[in-house]
């Protein structure tokens, strides 16, 4: 099994008895993902983006799309029939606070976490409910998207409604989870804002599914939505690399999730400090 380095003493932890290998997406679904034709008209327009909490939103067939408006909008799905929301809320805080927690997470491409003593505090603080601890954080990742030389990143993790969610539809069928990060990502001298949403939802055959809503060009700076229109060129250019890798590695990590966290989570959920 290919595991990321892990640090000294890491094979003394409670949890890493979890760290177990991770399968592939196959050639053919890697193809089917690159290879995806899709209708412009699909994803929902920035401005309508708090649909994707509700039972009206189909999520959108996966695939990269070049929308009229000069951005991008990504989507995956990703079939999640033993993940709860209840789970990812204290996962997706729980496993920042060591960088094994992440490394189970996806063995081959997690490499390292890193947060500030702020974060480490908000996220122990027992006096905030479990999901609001994630809201208003960040945290710097090391990773690679399907097994190249990893990069590093940094995810801002925001409030849902301050990026224009709704807060009281979390916990149900249609978002069981929410998360969202208000990010940027370097091309060149650019600065291009990104908005992804991550949730659990209730598939139209009545089982939880892993869904993501990006829309790449959108984001919000200073309490204001800002939108960065590319060339089509350009955005074709982009489009290629990066956010179809993307879906690839969202089906593998959130595929071994699936696997591992529900025994994670009755073995660990009270394991903060350790």
């Amino acid at each position: 099994m290919k595991i990321v380095p892990l640090y000294e003493g890491a094979e003394k932890k409670s949890y890493y008895k979890f760290l177990q290998e991770i399968e592939h997406v196959s050639g053919e679904e890697v193809a089917r993902i690159k290879a995806i034709k899709t209708d412009s008209s699909l994803p929902p327009a920035f401005a309508d983006r708090a649909i994707v909490q509700t039972p009206a939103y189909t999520p959108v067939p996966e695939g990269v799309y070049l929308l009229n408006d000069g951005t991008i909008f990504v989507s995956a799905v990703t079939p999640a029939p033993d993940l709860t929301g209840e789970m990812m809320e204290w996962w997706m805080i729980w496993h920042q606070l060591d960088p094994l927690r992440y490394a189970l997470w996806n063995p081959e491409d997690h490499y390292d976490v890193k947060i500030s003593d702020e974060t480490r505090a908000q996220i122990l603080d027992d006096r905030l409910p479990i999901r609001e601890r994630g809201w208003g954080i960040s945290c710097t990742i090391s990773e690679s998207m399907n097994g190249e030389k990893p990069a590093w990143g940094t995810l801002n993790f925001v409030e849902p409604a301050w990026a224009g969610f709704d807060n009281t539809l979390i916990g149900t069928d249609s978002c069981q989870f929410m998360l969202v990060a208000n990010n940027v990502q370097e091309i060149g001298p650019l600065k291009y804002p990104i908005l992804m949403c991550e949730m659990v939802r209730k598939s139209a055959e009545g089982k939880n599914e892993w869904v993501v809503a990006a829309w790449m060009g959108h984001g919000i700076k200073d309490g204001e939505e800002i939108c960065f229109k590319l060339p089509k060129t350009v955005r074709a250019k982009l489009a290629s690399e990066m956010p179809s890798m993307f879906i690839v590695h969202n089906h593998k990590e959130i595929g071994h999730l699936n696997k591992v966290l529900p025994a994670i989570y009755a073995d660990q959920k009270d394991n903060w400090l350790e």
